[in-house]
Protein backbone atom coordinates (compact mmCIF):
# COMPACT_ATOMS: atom_id res chain seq x y z
CA UNK A 1 0.00 0.00 0.00
CA UNK A 2 1.09 3.09 -0.82
CA UNK A 3 2.18 5.04 2.41
CA UNK A 4 2.43 8.67 1.52
CA UNK A 5 3.53 10.09 5.35
CA UNK A 6 6.44 7.39 4.45
CA UNK A 7 7.49 9.04 1.09
CA UNK A 8 7.15 12.52 2.70
CA UNK A 9 9.66 11.77 5.37
CA UNK A 10 12.14 9.90 3.45
CA UNK A 11 11.91 12.90 0.62
CA UNK A 12 12.57 15.43 3.77
CA UNK A 13 15.32 13.48 5.27
CA UNK A 14 17.32 13.34 1.39
CA UNK A 15 16.89 17.02 1.37
CA UNK A 16 18.32 17.43 4.93
CA UNK A 17 20.88 14.78 4.16
CA UNK A 18 22.03 16.63 0.68
CA UNK A 19 21.90 20.31 2.85
CA UNK A 20 24.23 18.46 5.12
CA UNK A 21 26.55 17.17 2.85
CA UNK A 22 26.94 20.81 0.79
CA UNK A 23 27.61 21.98 4.29
CA UNK A 24 30.13 19.82 5.34
CA UNK A 25 31.97 20.20 1.94
CA UNK A 26 32.04 24.15 2.37
CA UNK A 27 33.33 23.46 6.15
CA UNK A 28 36.17 21.03 5.19
CA UNK A 29 37.04 22.69 1.82
CA UNK A 30 36.55 26.82 2.53
CA UNK A 31 36.21 27.81 5.62
CA UNK A 32 39.34 27.39 7.76
CA UNK A 33 41.05 29.48 5.08
CA UNK A 34 42.68 32.89 6.19
CA UNK A 35 44.19 34.90 3.42
CA UNK A 36 46.12 38.25 3.66
CA UNK A 37 44.47 41.26 3.19
CA UNK A 38 43.27 42.36 -0.44
CA UNK A 39 41.08 44.38 -2.72
CA UNK A 40 39.60 47.08 -1.15
CA UNK A 41 40.45 45.80 2.53
CA UNK A 42 43.83 46.46 1.32
CA UNK A 43 43.20 49.54 0.03
CA UNK A 44 41.86 50.75 3.40
CA UNK A 45 44.74 49.47 5.30
CA UNK A 46 46.95 51.18 3.41
CA UNK A 47 45.11 54.54 3.80
CA UNK A 48 44.91 53.56 8.01
CA UNK A 49 48.74 53.04 7.63
CA UNK A 50 49.41 56.38 6.08
CA UNK A 51 47.14 58.96 7.54
CA UNK A 52 48.02 56.74 11.28
CA UNK A 53 52.13 57.35 10.68
CA UNK A 54 51.35 60.98 10.05
CA UNK A 55 48.80 61.09 13.44
CA UNK A 56 52.08 59.04 15.23
CA UNK A 57 54.39 61.53 14.09
CA UNK A 58 51.86 64.81 15.41
CA UNK A 59 51.17 62.75 18.77
CA UNK A 60 54.84 62.39 19.32
CA UNK A 61 55.98 66.26 18.52
CA UNK A 62 52.75 67.44 20.49
CA UNK A 63 54.01 65.51 23.71
CA UNK A 64 57.64 66.66 22.79
CA UNK A 65 56.65 70.42 23.05
CA UNK A 66 54.29 69.68 25.80
CA UNK A 67 57.71 67.89 28.03
CA UNK A 68 60.09 70.77 27.10
CA UNK A 69 57.45 73.70 27.96
CA UNK A 70 56.86 71.45 31.51
CA UNK A 71 60.72 71.41 31.60
CA UNK A 72 61.14 75.31 30.93
CA UNK A 73 58.21 75.86 34.15
CA UNK A 74 60.69 73.63 36.00
CA UNK A 75 57.83 70.63 36.10
CA UNK A 76 59.35 67.07 35.58
CA UNK A 77 58.96 65.37 32.03
CA UNK A 78 60.07 62.53 30.91
CA UNK A 79 61.19 62.97 27.10
CA UNK A 80 63.04 59.58 26.88
CA UNK A 81 60.06 57.70 28.10
CA UNK A 82 57.63 59.88 25.19
CA UNK A 83 60.57 58.47 22.01
CA UNK A 84 60.20 54.89 23.54
CA UNK A 85 56.64 55.03 23.43
CA UNK A 86 57.08 56.31 20.24
CA UNK A 87 59.33 53.93 19.18
CA UNK A 88 57.42 51.08 20.96
CA UNK A 89 54.05 52.32 18.86
CA UNK A 90 56.03 52.28 15.26
CA UNK A 91 56.94 48.80 15.85
CA UNK A 92 53.67 47.90 16.85
CA UNK A 93 52.21 49.57 13.81
CA UNK A 94 53.41 46.72 11.59
CA UNK A 95 54.23 43.91 14.19
CA UNK A 96 50.35 43.64 15.25
CA UNK A 97 49.24 43.00 11.26
CA UNK A 98 51.99 40.26 11.12
CA UNK A 99 50.47 38.72 14.69
CA UNK A 100 46.86 38.63 13.82
CA UNK A 101 48.05 36.71 10.35
CA UNK A 102 50.54 34.82 12.05
CA UNK A 103 48.22 33.17 14.80
CA UNK A 104 45.57 32.88 12.64
CA UNK A 105 47.09 31.07 9.49
CA UNK A 106 49.66 29.18 11.13
CA UNK A 107 48.46 27.93 14.37
CA UNK A 108 44.72 28.94 15.12
CA UNK A 109 43.09 27.27 11.73
CA UNK A 110 45.26 24.39 11.33
CA UNK A 111 44.10 23.44 14.74
CA UNK A 112 40.85 23.99 13.76
CA UNK A 113 40.56 22.04 10.50
CA UNK A 114 42.13 19.34 12.51
CA UNK A 115 39.76 18.94 15.20
CA UNK A 116 37.37 19.63 12.40
CA UNK A 117 38.73 17.17 9.67
CA UNK A 118 40.72 14.52 11.85
CA UNK A 119 38.71 14.25 15.04
CA UNK A 120 35.44 14.79 14.24
CA UNK A 121 35.13 13.48 10.79
CA UNK A 122 33.98 16.11 8.39
CA UNK A 123 31.29 13.85 6.25
CA UNK A 124 27.68 14.27 6.50
CA UNK A 125 28.03 10.43 6.39
CA UNK A 126 29.01 10.35 9.63
CA UNK A 127 25.64 12.14 11.15
CA UNK A 128 23.06 10.12 8.89
CA UNK A 129 24.49 6.61 9.36
CA UNK A 130 24.50 7.40 13.65
CA UNK A 131 20.98 8.52 12.94
CA UNK A 132 20.00 5.28 11.25
CA UNK A 133 21.91 3.41 13.75
CA UNK A 134 19.96 0.72 15.60
CA UNK A 135 20.78 2.70 18.98
CA UNK A 136 19.16 6.00 17.42
CA UNK A 137 16.63 3.93 16.75
CA UNK A 138 15.69 1.94 19.83
CA UNK A 139 16.12 5.56 21.40
CA UNK A 140 13.27 7.32 19.17
CA UNK A 141 11.72 4.35 17.45
CA UNK A 142 11.72 3.73 14.03
CA UNK A 143 10.34 6.42 11.43
CA UNK A 144 9.19 8.43 13.89
CA UNK A 145 9.27 12.49 13.13
CA UNK A 146 11.86 12.69 15.71
CA UNK A 147 14.22 11.38 14.03
CA UNK A 148 13.51 13.65 11.28
CA UNK A 149 13.40 16.58 13.65
CA UNK A 150 17.00 15.85 15.51
CA UNK A 151 18.49 15.77 11.57
CA UNK A 152 16.64 19.06 10.46
CA UNK A 153 17.97 20.82 14.07
CA UNK A 154 21.12 19.93 13.30
CA UNK A 155 21.46 21.25 9.70
CA UNK A 156 20.20 24.29 11.60
CA UNK A 157 23.25 24.49 13.94
CA UNK A 158 25.99 23.52 11.09
CA UNK A 159 24.53 26.29 8.96
CA UNK A 160 24.25 28.66 12.15
CA UNK A 161 27.99 27.72 12.60
CA UNK A 162 28.87 28.60 9.11
CA UNK A 163 28.02 31.71 9.30
CA UNK A 164 29.48 32.97 12.52
CA UNK A 165 32.94 31.33 11.12
CA UNK A 166 32.28 33.47 8.29
CA UNK A 167 31.37 36.62 10.28
CA UNK A 168 34.56 35.30 12.82
CA UNK A 169 36.68 35.85 8.93
CA UNK A 170 35.12 39.50 8.46
CA UNK A 171 36.02 40.27 12.19
CA UNK A 172 39.40 39.39 12.13
CA UNK A 173 40.15 41.33 9.16
CA UNK A 174 38.55 44.50 10.76
CA UNK A 175 41.05 44.00 13.99
CA UNK A 176 43.71 43.66 11.48
CA UNK A 177 43.19 46.96 9.73
CA UNK A 178 42.52 48.46 12.99
CA UNK A 179 45.39 47.53 14.78
CA UNK A 180 47.44 50.57 13.14
CA UNK A 181 44.76 53.09 15.26
CA UNK A 182 45.50 50.79 18.21
CA UNK A 183 49.31 50.50 17.89
CA UNK A 184 49.64 54.08 17.22
CA UNK A 185 47.50 54.76 20.32
CA UNK A 186 50.61 53.20 22.90
CA UNK A 187 52.46 56.64 22.05
CA UNK A 188 49.61 58.49 23.93
CA UNK A 189 49.83 59.24 27.63
CA UNK A 190 46.65 58.74 28.85
CA UNK A 191 44.70 57.04 25.56
CA UNK A 192 46.37 53.32 25.43
CA UNK A 193 43.70 51.50 23.17
CA UNK A 194 46.07 48.65 22.43
CA UNK A 195 44.75 46.08 25.79
CA UNK A 196 40.98 46.54 24.04
CA UNK A 197 42.54 45.38 20.88
CA UNK A 198 44.33 42.59 22.43
CA UNK A 199 41.30 41.22 24.43
CA UNK A 200 39.01 41.67 21.53
CA UNK A 201 41.84 39.50 19.15
CA UNK A 202 41.74 37.16 22.16
CA UNK A 203 38.15 36.82 22.29
CA UNK A 204 37.64 36.00 18.41
CA UNK A 205 40.30 32.98 19.06
CA UNK A 206 38.32 31.73 22.01
CA UNK A 207 35.01 32.02 20.58
CA UNK A 208 36.49 30.35 17.16
CA UNK A 209 37.84 27.99 19.22
CA UNK A 210 34.83 26.99 21.27
CA UNK A 211 32.23 27.04 18.61
CA UNK A 212 34.69 24.31 16.32
CA UNK A 213 35.20 22.03 19.38
CA UNK A 214 31.05 22.20 20.46
CA UNK A 215 30.84 21.01 16.57
CA UNK A 216 33.46 18.40 17.03
CA UNK A 217 31.78 17.23 20.50
CA UNK A 218 28.21 16.57 18.23
CA UNK A 219 29.84 14.82 15.65
CA UNK A 220 31.51 12.73 17.71
CA UNK A 221 28.54 11.92 20.03
CA UNK A 222 26.57 10.79 17.04
CA UNK A 223 29.10 8.92 15.81
CA UNK A 224 29.05 6.89 19.43
CA UNK A 225 25.23 7.49 20.54
CA UNK A 226 24.18 5.12 23.09
CA UNK A 227 22.28 7.11 25.73
CA UNK A 228 19.61 10.00 26.09
CA UNK A 229 22.58 11.84 28.30
CA UNK A 230 24.41 12.13 24.50
CA UNK A 231 21.09 13.13 23.37
CA UNK A 232 21.01 15.89 26.17
CA UNK A 233 24.92 16.48 25.31
CA UNK A 234 24.09 17.19 21.55
CA UNK A 235 20.75 19.23 22.23
CA UNK A 236 23.29 21.53 24.63
CA UNK A 237 26.27 21.77 22.03
CA UNK A 238 23.81 22.63 19.33
CA UNK A 239 21.83 25.37 21.21
CA UNK A 240 25.52 27.28 22.66
CA UNK A 241 26.15 27.48 18.95
CA UNK A 242 23.57 28.85 17.94
CA UNK A 243 23.19 31.03 20.96
CA UNK A 244 26.77 31.78 21.57
CA UNK A 245 28.62 35.09 20.56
Amino acid sequence: MFDIKEKVMNMIEEWLNDLLTAVFKFLAEVLFNHEALSGLFLDVYRIFAVFGGVLLVAIVLFRILNAMLNEATNNESNIAEIIVSALKASVMVFLLPVILYFVVKEILYPLMEYMFVEIAGSSSDIITNSIESSMVVDVFGSGTMAITLLLLFLVVVFIVFTFKICVYHVDLIILEIFSVFAAITIATENYDFSEVWWREFLSQIVSIVTQVLLMAVIVQLLANFNSWYDFMLIIGCGVLIIRGP
